[in-house]
């Protein structure tokens, strides 16, 4: 019998499509693995829709075949679809049965596909950087399981040619570990090694190359001695020193310009972690996760590792990240902790490029850990807070992007999202997912303009996303709105203005899929509001693109405008004149004493009948109570003393203090009043601050409560800067009792998660 025959009746052949983020994460491998093992013949490519694979064998081995990958899939995979179309079988010489291999990438097309997030390194990487060989603490060490993908990759498809690995070419023992189909590194894309990889050297302050033997022992050495070392990483460079050393820390603020704002810290291991703060299993798994993100930590009273006070000032919490570079296992002690804070100066982008690296951080750092390798695109450390064991993302950027949100709601349609100019993130989508930009920051530079402008451009080309129209918020002097303006008339096509708290409700219903009207609670700084004054307390019926104001709580001036939102203590003196008059209590006479030069001028403004700007900002709220309580008048980093007036809770439970509740206005003056009576009457800060933040979270409740029912509402979103408050979150999830309560996990409830509510009211309207 002709056995050829035989094979040709009972073979079938397969053309099988895998689309999500299913290149760069070792996909290839996996199938070229499995093909192997089960005897199929075929082949396996990347291309613009994600990776394609044509595999010959009997039908139940080819169905064995397609569960297998998805059983067993790299755990940087995420398969959103598999399609299987039947081909005709192919005539195969005996020795051709078997034959599987990893076909050149076809260029041009469209793409539809999407690539992982730069991610900390396997276990087995770990393990080998231990050992002794060409990859003995070697500081790009990677496999397909693991290490950078969005900060490297200039196109797709995902191939070496099309990354910044381009310039190195691997070594013999390399390239017999990409071909290996059992390997591990077969057809890791980023394989290098200590003989052809990328490297590190050590530059003095002006840039030249220090002569030493082993660049990383001398910048531990230097660390330890109190100097500060602009480290070049994943993402962009980072600036580093000692955080037991007060004199390093003092120095770093003082040059960088940064007084008071925390400064995150890298910790060698978690038992480090465990002796300076308070790690709970939800810390643990923040910590430990894959993203490797800041995470936000509760401050120990007692620890034998001295931690400088000068490293969160004020702040009963710390942002502590575990190493999550290669080059952090490799140069941070196992017992150290170091500040490890973005390179750039306070309001500018990420520093990524070696020359802006030397030029602007000429002063700052007295030493220079850098690479050879091009970092293609900027991102930013995330960082997460865990309330009762869940984790809420504050800044949602390295580990996270460009990986998508999926929003099953959503059309085909492309919409770009422009964020706000705070905290500022874009957003664009391909069908139902969400591709968010990573964290630009406050858009109130150049180089935050310009990273914002090269990043969207990017992930248009990237992922080959057009858009049909471009959504914005509707405050007349955003950057962020007035680019996508430009970009409409650019691109000729329809602009979608809304409204601010309305996209942070979205951004909620967004990640839950939420299609019936919700209250949404929208507790935040600034948004632009519908009747021109700026809103930030707000109750609103919330159903696709129609909302509707129902409550709010009371309106209070922002004497000086713009003014008011860095510098509290105008907001509160008129809290003082508005209650007391003008016999005003000794304590805040003395008050006064510590108010900047001119204030009397704005006194006289206020005891008069000069019209100003109103607002309804609860962030504005906690601002200037925590001013009225003493803990500053001026920031100098964002929410500062609204942190402060938190962290002063400490273990305090507080009390129930006034409030009214009309049906439409929230009065939170009588709770105000009472805490300047309370303060003026010698009672504690602490017992105060808990009083406040008791007090708002009841108030919500019952607000809450009473228009649920009177409106038939079963779903409760929350959203907005202000529940960024870990002690305020807490205790409204303990006390809500009415309806299901909702709130942001896969994006942050501050305007870095503004984009996705945007995208979500373009596609409902």
């Amino acid at each position: 019998m002709d056995t050829r025959l035989e094979d040709k009746q009972t073979n079938e052949r397969w053309g099988i499509r895998f689309t999500g983020i299913v290149q760069g994460v070792g996909f290839r491998p996996l199938v070229s693995m499995l093909a192997h093992q089960l005897g199929i013949n075929g082949f396996v490519f990347n291309d613009g829709s994600g990776v394609y694979v044509e595999a010959q064998a009997d039908k139940d081995t080819l169905q064995l075949f397609v569960d297998m990958i998805q059983d067993e899939q790299p755990r940087l995979c995420r398969i959103t679809h598999v399609g299987i179309t039947p081909l005709e079988p192919i005539d195969l010489e005996c020795n051709e049965k078997d034959a599987f291999v990893i076909a050149p990438s076809p260029l041009g097309g469209t793409v539809n596909t999407f690539i992982s997030a730069d991610t900390s390194p396997c276990d087995k990487c770990l393990t080998e950087m231990k050992e002794q060989g060409r990859r003995h603490d070697y500081p790009f060490i990677n496999c397909t399981n693991c290490g950078p993908r969005y900060s490297l990759i200039k196109s797709m498809p995902y191939d070496r040619e099309r990354t910044t690995m381009a310039d190195f070419t691997m070594c013999e023992s390399c390239h017999t570990e990409y071909v290996d189909v059992m390997g591990r590194r077969y057809h890791a894309e980023p394989n290098a090694c200590a003989n052809c990889g990328p490297s590190y050297r050590l530059l003095d302050r002006n840039g030249q190359l220090c002569a030493v033997d082993n660049c990383f022992d001398k910048a531990r050495e230097l660390i330890a001695s109190g100097a500060i070392i602009a480290l070049k990483g994943i993402g962009g460079y980072h600036l580093v020193c000692d955080a037991t050393n007060d004199e390093a820390v003092k120095t770093l603020r003082e040059r960088k310009q940064r007084k008071d704002k925390p400064l995150a810290v890298m910790a060698g291991s978690i038992d480090i972690v465990e002796d300076f703060a308070v790690v709970n299993d939800g810390d643990l798994d923040a910590l430990a996760n894959m993203a490797r993100p800041i995470v936000l930590l509760e401050k120990r009273d007692r620890s034998t590792l001295s931690i400088s006070k000068f490293v969160a000032p004020d702040n009963h919490m710390i942002g502590v990240m575990l190493p999550y570079a290669p080059i952090h296992y490799v140069l941070v002690p196992s017992d150290a902790v170091w500040v490890m804070t973005s390179g750039n100066a306070s309001g500018d982008s990420v520093i990524y490029k070696d020359e802006h690296a030397l030029s602007k951080l000429q002063g700052i750092a007295d030493y220079y850990l850098i690479h050879n390798r091009q970092i293609f695109a900027p991102v930013d450390d995330s960082i997460i807070s865990v309330v009762e064991d869940k984790p809420l993302l504050i800044r949602r950027s390295r580990g996270f992007v460009p990986e998508p949100i999926h929003c099953e709601s959503l059309s085909n349609k492309s919409v770009l999202a422009m964020g706000s100019d705070l905290k500022n993130t874009f957003a664009m989508n391909k069908g139902q997912e969400v591709l968010m930009g990573p964290h630009i920051g406050d858009l109130a530079s150049q180089s935050t303009h310009d990273t914002y402008e090269w990043t969207i451009e990017r992930y248009e080309q990237l992922f080959d996303v057009k858009p049909e129209a471009i959504v914005m918020d509707k405050h007349p002097s955003f950057f962020s709105s007035n680019y996508g303006r430009i970009l409409s008339e650019r691109l000729n096509i329809p602009t979608i203005e809304v409204q601010h708290h309305h996209s942070h409700i979205a951004s909620v219903m967004a990640e839950y899929d939420l299609k019936y009207p919700v209250l949404g609670i929208c507790f935040d700084g600034t948004g632009y509001g519908d009747d021109d004054t700026i809103w930030g307390g707000e109750f609103m019926l919330c159903y696709g693109a129609e909302y509707m104001r129902v409550a709010h709580i009371h309106g209070a001036p922002l004497p000086g405008g713009e003014k008011a939102a860095l510098e509290p203590w105008r907001q509160a003196l008129w809290y003082i004149r508005n209650y007391y008059g003008k016999d005003i209590p000794e304590v805040y006479k003395e008050w006064t004493g510590n108010l900047p030069v001119g204030w009397e001028i704005l006194d006289k403004a206020l005891q008069s009948d000069m019209p100003m700007m109103m607002t309804t900002s609860v962030g504005r709220l906690f601002d200037a109570i925590g001013s009225l309580l003493g803990l500053g008048n001026i920031h100098t980093f964002d929410a500062q003393i609204a942190i402060a007036l938190e962290s002063k809770c400490g273990d305090e439970k507080g009390q129930l203090l006034d409030f009214n509740y009309d049906g439409q206005v929230l009065d939170l003056m009588p709770t105000v009043q009472q805490i300047m009576d309370g303060y003026v009457h010698g009672e504690s800060v602490a017992s105060l601050a808990a009083s406040f933040h008791k007090t708002l979270a009841i108030a919500i409740c019952e607000v809450g409560a009473d228009l649920c029912e009177r409106y038939g509402i079963d779903d409760v979103c929350i959203s907005g800067g202000v529940f960024q408050n870990r002690k305020l979150l807490n205790l409204l999830q303990h006390k809500w009792h009415h309806g299901n309560l909702y709130v942001n996990k896969k994006v942050p409830c501050n305007d870095g998660g503004l984009s996705l509510g945007q995208l979500w009211i373009a596609h409902h309207t």
